[in-house]
């Protein structure tokens, strides 16, 4: 009997090993050796998986611990794909993109791509499908273990045991690791980007901060004690009776008009369908696990009081360690990436440089946001949340279109519900 054993490392270690006689075995002292061995208990190791003839199918890739189904998707030989996000999660594992084999780990030809990316589908999948499969990585510790993040994203772009992630598609797992949430156990993959910096690679899920009694609020960034925490899940769509519009104004222009019994509300979080209601088999990519929630203003920088303009980069939903990235500038942020991708960092209206962000290892999805009664775009438009306001109504972000993209430089109303990724503060 294994009295301990961690299964969480390759390296040796030294473990307890307790024998238990059988009951008939005779009274007396055995002084000779008794040798015990050890076997090792891996993941069974998974092989190829048939597709069906003109589709790309999504393989969960993992024989246990996977929530979620996905659908096949039609697709023809030489023909452009926007690839689906997904719909799968893994305890303990953050989704890192799809392969194009099961053994991305030791395969030096594996290639990854990422969940929306556009790709040109490969020939034979007329034929004979072609089947994708999820890149999983365990998480290593916790988000806001500030020592954990420092030894894997370095300080101010040196050091850091992750390597910038090739933006080719080459399959390489020293630059993407995986981080767990404190608050509510998530697991996010994260991977040090073009501009040197980490950055979750996958959309914010954070559904509640505080509820009455809880002591882990101050986990987000620069937590502010006028600000309580999330609303609680809702489990249907919204319309503009519930508590999730508690940020929207008649007049959509300003955020001055909201006060009274707003002020001190937890500012909502939206779900629709999302996390709470994870469609079973979707015949689209419509509603996805990946696409996150959608954050108003207030709830991404975690303060009830900042409506003016400027940066509010001390608050954030973002865990302790974390931001949400700069909005407007090319020198932080949104525009610094998009500048160290090849972009300009400023509003381009290519495919190619919408694609730029969806390819692996960026991963930014088509995952639409949250208007004043209902979920909108998603599958086509993406938007997501800066630290940067640029009014009393309105704040900057990036948004996402199939052919073209405002990189930090699109503008809308801080009342919408919008996504969220954070970057690693110093990284």
């Amino acid at each position: 009997e294994l009295v301990s054993v961690d299964t969480n490392t390759v390296a040796p270690i030294k473990f307890k090993i307790a024998a238990k006689a059988s009951t008939n075995q005779p009274a007396g002292t055995y002084t000779n050796v008794v040798n015990f061995i050890a076997v090792a208990n891996p993941e069974p190791t998974l092989g190829p998986v048939d597709c069906t003839a003109g589709k790309i199918c999504y393989q969960p890739n993992a024989l246990s611990g996977v929530a979620g189904t996905m659908a096949n998707q039609s697709a023809s030989d030489g023909n452009t794909a926007t690839l689906y996000a997904s719909n799968f999660s893994r305890s303990g594992y953050g989704f890192a993109g799809w392969s194009d084999v099961y053994d991305y780990g030791t395969n030096v030809n594996a290639h990854f791509y990422g969940p929306m990316e556009d790709i040109t589908v490969p020939t034979g999948t007329t034929a004979n499908g072609t089947s994708l499969y999820a890149v999983w990585v365990k998480s290593e510790g916790s988000l806001q273990d500030t020592s954990k993040v420092t030894a894997l994203c370095g300080t101010n772009g040196v050091g850091g045991s992750l390597t910038t992630a090739p933006t080719d598609g080459t399959a390489n797992l020293t630059s993407v690791t995986a981080l767990t949430d404190e608050r509510d156990n998530q697991t996010y993959a994260i991977a040090r980007l073009a501009d040197g910096k980490c950055w979750m690679i996958e959309n914010l899920r954070l559904e509640n901060t505080a509820t009455t009694g809880a002591t882990n609020t101050a986990l987000a960034q620069g937590y502010n004690s006028s600000f309580t925490g999330l609303a609680n899940p809702e489990s249907a769509d919204f319309d503009s009776s519930t508590t999730a519009n508690s940020l929207y104004s008649t007049d959509g222009s300003t955020e001055n008009t909201i006060s009274g019994s707003y002020q001190d509300t937890r500012f909502p979080r939206y779900n629709n369908f999302n996390t709470q209601q994870r469609a079973e088999t979707p015949a689209t990519d419509a509603n996805t696990y990946s696409y996150g929630n959608y954050y108003t203003w207030a709830a991404a920088i975690a303060d009830t009081t900042h409506y003016k303009s400027g940066d509010h980069g001390t608050t954030s939903i973002c865990p302790i360690g974390w931001r949400l990235p700069q909005g407007n500038t090319t020198t932080s942020g949104f525009g610094k990436l998009d500048v160290d991708m090849g972009g300009t960092g400023t509003t381009q209206s290519t495919r190619e440089a919408s694609n730029r962000w969806r390819k692996y290892p960026n991963n930014f999805l088509y995952s639409g946001g949250f208007d004043t009664s209902s979920a909108n775009n998603r599958g086509g438009y993406g938007y997501y949340r800066s630290s940067t306001a640029g009014s009393d109504g309105n704040s900057y972000g990036l948004s996402l279109l199939s052919s073209r993209v405002y990189p930090g430089t699109g503008y809308g109303g801080k009342y919408y519900g919008q996504g969220i990724r954070c970057t690693a503060i110093g990284s």
